[in-house]
């Protein structure tokens, strides 16, 4: 089977001040000071490969390296070194809703939201009515998105989700909002993509859905490969917490992450 993802040795690293307000940063020069110049690792020379079709699980806990590792993938951060390879359209889902605009209506952020994800406008149009019915919006259609509360706004997210089309689809925690019965409902959605052509990677803390729906499992911790293999052995045992033997570093620093 094709390679959908491939990575190669992939290092990600943040100077030690990276996020600080910039005028901190041109303060400490102005006034001879060095500036902390220690590298910290949020990937360290990992290497993966996931197949066209595969649906993987990403676990790890928190500050592992997830969030970063999908962003890499994406192509929101450029990796500091190693290679990545990518083949195939990507949807990356870090919460829904991110792109809608408060002073747009239900409708118009409906689709702007599905313009984003590539799908076309004839598209939506045919298929917006059952989109606002799905997500119980249909007498919101025309309300202010701002007006709408927070279980609604991600309710709207996930029914365009729905129509995406791409090959390749990152979600890291996307079903963590939403009520009780939203997020059942989400979870049926995505069972009956299981045997679909997508390739998909997770990050989830939902151990019971990753098992469920993923054939794989990938267990990262402080950036590096810890397992990789089938989903409910490697599931078993992160949640046993089995013992991290972290490899020995050769760039110095600690692994941090924005996951």
């Amino acid at each position: 089977m094709a390679v959908a993802i491939r990575l190669e040795g992939v290092d990600k690293r943040f100077r030690k001040d990276e996020g600080r307000a910039p005028l901190v940063g041109i303060l400490q020069d102005a006034l001879g000071r060095r500036r902390d110049s220690v590298w910290r690792y949020s990937l360290n020379k990992l290497n993966l490969e996931i197949e066209a079709g595969e649906k993987v699980g990403l676990v790890g806990s928190n500050g592992a390296g997830k969030t970063t590792l999908l962003k890499v993938i994406a192509g929101l951060y450029r990796p500091s070194s190693g290679q990545v390879e990518v083949l195939g359209r990507i949807s990356y889902l870090a919460g829904f809703g991110t792109g809608m605009l408060d002073e747009l209506t239900v409708e118009q952020n409906a689709m702007l939201y599905a313009a984003i994800y590539g799908v076309s406008r004839e598209h939506l149009q045919e298929n917006l009515d059952e989109i606002m019915h799905w997500a119980e919006l249909e007498d919101f259609r025309f309300t202010m998105f701002k007006h709408l509360s927070s279980g609604m706004k991600v309710r709207l997210a996930f029914s365009v989700y729905r129509y995406f089309e791409g090959d390749i689809f990152l979600m890291d925690e996307a079903l963590s909002a939403g009520d009780l019965k939203f997020r059942q409902r989400s979870l049926e959605v995505l069972l009956e993509q299981k045997n679909n052509d997508r390739t998909m990677l997770i990050a989830s803390h939902n151990m019971a859905f990753l098992e469920e729906f993923c054939d794989r499992a990938v267990w990262i911790e402080k950036g590096r490969l810890v397992a990789d293999g089938d989903a409910r052995e490697i599931i078993g045992r992160y949640r046993a917490g089995a013992r991290v033997v972290a490899a020995p570093r050769d760039h110095g620093g600690s692994a941090v992450s924005d996951d």
